[in-house]
C-alpha cells in the first residue's frame, strides 16, 4: 500500500471520505466518527482546518494533519511547531509508531487514525490511473459503470453547465441600466467574449464596452465601416494613441486567419449593429434560434463558422433569452430557450472525443454537448476527480 499511494491522492480520499467509515478507531481504540473532514489549507500549518470529529462520542472541532506514516510527524518537525497545537486528529495510511501518539509543541497527545485497512480495495488501480498524465484517471473503467448511471451523470453536467452560463451572462449585466439597454449590453458583451475564444476574451469584452462611447452617433451607409474602424483603433492593433488595449495583450498564437483578432473584431462589430436593430420584444415574440440565424448570417463580413455560431447560440444567446423571459415573467420564453438548449448537437474536438472513447464512455448525446467539453476542461484536465460522480462511483465500487 505504501508503494502505491502518494500523499496528494491520500488527501483526495480523505477530503471526499472515500473509505470505509463504520468501525473506525484510533490506534488507542477510541471510536472515531467523521462529521466533517475539514477544509483544505494550502498555506503553512495543518492540512485541514475546521474539521468536526467525534471521539468516543465527544465532538471536537479543530485541525487535521495527514501523512503516509506516523513518523513523518516528527520528520516534519510538527512536534516543535505551535501551528499544530489545534490538531485534533493525525490521519495516516500506516502507523509505524506502534500505537504511540504523536504530541503537539505544548506536550498534548494527538490521537492517530490509521486508514490502511479502510481504504478502497481497488485503490492500486485507481492510483496508477490518477498519475498517468496522458490518460484520464477513469480511463478504461467507465465501461464497467451502468449506462443509466453514466447518463444521469452527464445530464447533471448539462444542468450544471446551463446554470454556469446563466451566471456567466449575469456578470455581464449592468444593473444600473433600464432592462432593454442592460439586456442588449449583456448579450453584446457575451458575443464579443465568445468571439475572443479563451485567450482573447478579456480584450474583446473591453472593446465591447467602448461602443458606449459612440452613444449611437454612428449612422448611415458607412455605419459598419466606421464601427470597425473605431474598434480597431481602440484595440491597439493599428497603433493609435487612444487604444484601450495594447497589441501585446492579444494572443496570436496558433490562430488561423479566420480567428485572428482583427477578423473577430469585424464579425463582432456587424453582429453588434444587427443586434442593436432588434428589441427585447422581438426576442420575446420570436424563436431565439431564428433570431440568432438572422443576426449571425452576416451581410458584409465573412460570418463565423457554423460551429462557432452554434457555440454562441448555446453559450450566449439562449441563456440571455432565458434570463429575459425570467425577468419579464414570460415562462413560455424560458421554456423555449430550454427546449432549444436541449436540441444542442455540437461535435466535440476530435482529441476530446477520442479521449472519451478510450475512457469507455458509451455512445450518447454527451459527445455533442458543450457541458462535456466544459467538464473535461475544468474538471478532468486539472484532476478535480473528487468533484466528479464518475470517480466517486469507481472509488466506492
Amino acid at each position: 500500500m505504501m508503494n502505491i499511494i502518494r500523499e496528494d491522492f491520500f488527501h483526495f480520499l480523505w477530503e471526499h471520505l472515500h473509505f470505509s467509515q463504520p468501525a473506525l478507531s484510533t490506534t488507542h481504540g477510541r471510536k472515531v466518527e467523521i462529521i466533517h473532514p475539514g477544509y483544505p489549507h494550502t498555506g503553512d500549518g495543518p492540512d485541514y482546518r475546521y474539521a468536526k470529529i467525534r471521539l468516543d462520542g465527544l465532538l471536537f472541532y479543530g485541525d487535521v494533519e495527514l501523512h503516509k506514516k506516523s513518523s513523518e510527524w516528527l520528520q516534519h518537525g510538527h512536534h516543535r511547531d505551535s501551528r499544530y497545537e489545534k490538531v485534533i486528529l493525525h490521519v495516516v495510511v500506516q502507523d509505524d509508531f506502534h500505537r504511540k501518539n504523536v504530541t503537539a509543541s505544548d506536550g498534548t497527545g494527538i490521537p492517530t487514525l490509521e486508514l490502511r485497512s479502510a481504504l478502497p480495495a481497488n485503490l492500486a488501480r485507481l492510483w496508477r490511473s490518477f498519475h498517468q498524465p496522458e490518460r484520464l484517471p477513469c480511463a478504461g473503467q467507465v465501461s464497467a459503470i451502468p449506462e443509466d448511471y453514466v447518463q444521469s451523470v452527464t445530464t447533471r453536467w448539462d444542468e450544471y453547465y446551463f446554470q454556469y452560463r446563466l451566471n456567466r451572462m449575469l456578470t455581464h449585466y449592468p444593473a444600473h441600466l433600464p432592462l432593454s439597454a442592460g439586456w442588449k449590453r449583456m448579450i453584446r458583451r457575451g458575443i464579443f467574449e465568445g468571439l475572443g475564444y479563451h485567450k482573447n476574451q478579456a480584450c474583446m469584452v473591453r472593446l465591447a464596452d467602448t461602443l458606449e462611447e459612440t452613444n449611437g452617433s454612428i449612422h448611415g451607409k458607412k455605419e459598419l465601416q466606421l464601427t470597425v474602424g473605431f474598434l480597431l483603433r481602440k484595440s491597439g492593433l493599428t497603433g493609435h494613441s487612444d487604444a484601450i488595449v495594447t497589441r501585446n495583450e492579444w494572443d496570436f498564437s496558433a490562430c488561423r486567419p479566420a480567428n485572428q483578432p482583427a477578423a473577430r473584431i469585424r464579425q463582432a462589430a456587424e453582429i453588434s449593429l444587427l443586434l442593436q436593430k432588434t428589441t427585447p420584444a422581438d426576442w420575446l415574440q420570436n424563436p431565439p434560434e431564428k433570431m440568432w440565424k438572422n443576426i449571425s448570417t452576416l451581410r458584409e463580413t465573412p460570418s463565423p463558422g457554423r460551429q462557432r455560431q452554434l457555440v454562441l447560440l448555446h453559450n450566449v444567446v439562449l441563456p440571455s433569452v432565458y434570463l429575459l423571459g425570467k425577468w419579464t415573467q414570460k415562462q413560455s420564453v424560458c421554456r423555449e430557450a430550454e427546449k432549444s438548449w436541449a436540441r444542442q448537437h455540437i461535435p466535440l474536438p476530435k482529441k476530446i472525443s477520442a479521449t472519451l472513447e478510450v475512457t469507455g464512455f458509451p455512445e450518447g448525446d454527451h459527445a455533442f454537448r458543450l457541458a462535456t467539453l466544459h467538464h473535461f476542461k475544468y474538471f478532468c484536465k486539472p484532476r478535480r476527480c473528487g468533484e466528479c460522480d464518475i470517480m466517486k462511483y469507481l472509488v466506492q465500487a
